[in-house]
C-alpha cells in the first residue's frame, strides 16, 4: 500500500510528466527521420549518405555529450537539464526545417544529438532515480512501458502531417511540440529532485567531488558497456535493414513488414511482464535474461526454414530482448555502481553504445551488399553472443551492492 500511495505523489507526477515527454522526444528527435528522410532526399537531391549521415552525426554528438549531461543532472537535478535540452532539440529541428545546404543541415543534427543526451531514456532514468530512490527499478519499468508507445504514436502522427504539409513544416510542428509542450512540462510539472539526492551547491563549491577513477569497478563497467554496445549495434542495424535481411533470407516483403509490426508489441509485452513478475529477478538476472534472448532470436532465423511463422517468432523474441535491455541498462548500473554519480555513469556507458549505433547501419549495409544471408546472420549472431557472454561474465564476477540506507 505504501508503494502504491507513493506513486500518486511526486513520483507519480514525475512518471506522468516523463511518460508524455519521452514519447514526444523519441517521436520528434529519433523516429521522425524514418518518414521524413526520404522526403528530404527527394526535395534536396542530396545523397543518401548525407541525408542519413546527419542522423548518425546526431548519435555521435549524443554519445559525446551524454557524460556531461549526466554530471549536470547529478549536480542540479533533471528538471533544468531536461527542459533546456528540449529547447535545444526544438532549435535543432527548426534549423533542419530552414536549412538549404549541407552545413546548416548537419549543424541542425548536431544540436539534436546534444538534445538527445538530455531528453531520452538515460537522463530520464537519472532524473527518476533522484525522485524514486529505492523504487527506481519499478519507476524505470513503468517509464519504459510508456515509452514503448513512442513509435506507435509518432509514426501515424508524422505520416498524417506529411499528408497535410511538406517535410519542413512537419519538422517545425515537431519543434513546436518540444518548445511548447515538453520544455514547459519538464520545467514546471516535473518534481524537483529530493534534497539528499543532489550534491548541494555549497558543497560543490567548498569541496571537489570525488573522482570516479578512485573507486569505480572498471571491470564491471567495461563488461556492461560491452553488453549495451554490442546489443545496440545489432538493434540499430536492424532498425534500418530488417526488411533487407529477411529478404536475403528468402522472405517476402509482406512477411518482413509483418515481422516488424510484432517487434513493438513484443517490447511492451516483455516490459509489462517484467513489471508484474520481475521483482523475483535481481538486476543482474534481468540483464542475463534480456541478453540471452538475442542469440536465441537469431538461432530461430538461422535454424528454421524461412516463412511467416519464423518471421513472427523471431520478432517476438527479438522484441522481448530489446524491451528488457532498455530496462536493464537503467537498473544494472543503479544496482552496481555509485548512486551519487548515477547520471554521469549512465552517460559514460551510453557513449560507446551510441557510437556503435551510429556506425551500425553503414557497416551492416556493406555486409548485406552482396545479398548473401550468411555473413549478415554471422555478424548479428556473433554480436548477440558477445553481449550475452559479457552479461553472464558480469553476473558471475559481481554481486549487486545493497541499496544504501535512507
Amino acid at each position: 500500500m505504501k508503494e502504491r500511495a507513493s506513486l500518486s505523489g511526486p513520483l507519480g507526477r514525475a512518471l506522468l510528466t516523463l511518460g508524455v515527454t519521452e514519447i514526444a522526444a523519441w517521436g520528434s528527435l529519433f523516429y521522425s527521420m524514418a518518414l521524413v528522410g526520404p522526403r528530404i532526399a527527394a526535395e534536396t537531391g542530396w545523397s543518401q549518405a548525407l541525408v542519413y549521415g546527419g542522423f548518425s552525426l546526431a548519435l555521435v554528438a549524443s554519445g559525446l555529450s551524454a557524460p556531461a549531461a549526466g554530471r549536470l543532472i547529478d549536480r542540479h537535478g533533471g528538471r533544468p537539464v531536461m527542459a533546456s535540452a528540449s529547447l535545444l532539440g526544438a532549435a535543432g529541428l527548426a534549423v533542419l526545417a530552414v536549412s538549404h545546404g549541407p552545413l546548416g543541415y548537419l549543424l541542425g543534427w548536431a544540436a539534436i544529438g546534444v538534445a538527445m543526451a538530455g531528453t531520452l531514456y538515460d537522463p530520464a532514468f537519472a532524473t527518476l532515480a533522484q525522485i524514486a530512490g529505492p523504487q527506481t527499478r519499478r519507476a524505470i519499468s513503468l517509464l519504459t512501458l510508456a515509452g514503448g508507445f513512442a513509435s506507435t504514436v509518432s509514426w501515424p502522427v508524422t505520416l498524417w502531417l506529411l499528408g497535410q504539409m511538406d517535410w519542413r513544416s512537419v519538422l517545425l510542428v515537431h519543434a513546436a511540440g518540444q518548445a511548447l509542450l515538453c520544455a514547459p512540462l519538464l520545467a514546471f510539472a516535473l518534481p524537483a529532485a529530493s534534497a539528499g539526492s543532489v550534491v548541494a551547491r555549497t558543497t560543490e563549491t567548498a569541496l571537489p567531488r570525488p573522482s570516479l577513477l578512485r573507486d569505480m569497478d572498471w571491470t564491471a563497467f567495461g563488461l556492461f558497456a560491452l553488453v549495451i554496445a554490442a546489443h545496440g549495434f545489432v538493434t540499430s542495424a536492424l532498425s534500418v535493414h530488417l526488411v533487407r535481411l529477411l529478404d536475403v533470407l528468402g522472405m517476402t516483403e509482406a512477411q518482413a513488414v509483418l515481422a516488424g509490426a510484432f517487434i513493438g508489441p513484443a517490447q511492451v509485452g516483455a516490459r509489462l511482464l517484467e513489471l508484474l513478475f520481475g521483482a523475483r529477478l535481481s538486476a543482474l538476472g534481468l540483464g542475463v535474461c534480456a541478453t540471452v534472448l538475442l542469440p536465441v532470436a537469431f538461432a530461430v532465423l538461422a535454424g528454421l526454414p524461412a516463412g511467416t511463422a519464423v518471421a513472427v517468432a523471431f520478432s517476438l523474441v527479438y522484441g522481448a530482448s530489446n524491451g528488457l535491455v532498455t530496462i536493464a541498462r537503467g537498473v544494472v548500473p543503479f544496482a552496481l555502481f555509485r548512486r551519487d554519480r548515477y547520471g554521469e555513469i549512465l552517460g559514460l556507458l551510453s557513449t560507446p553504445a551510441l557510437v556503435a549505433k551510429a556506425s551500425a547501419p553503414v557497416l551492416f549495409a556493406l555486409v548485406v551488399a552482396d545479398h548473401r544471408a550468411g555473413p549478415a546472420l554471422m555478424l548479428c549472431s556473433a554480436l548477440a553472443l558477445l553481449a550475452a557472454a559479457a552479461m553472464l561474465a558480469l553476473a558471475t564476477l559481481r554481486r549487486e551492492r545493497p541499496a544504501p540506507a535512507p
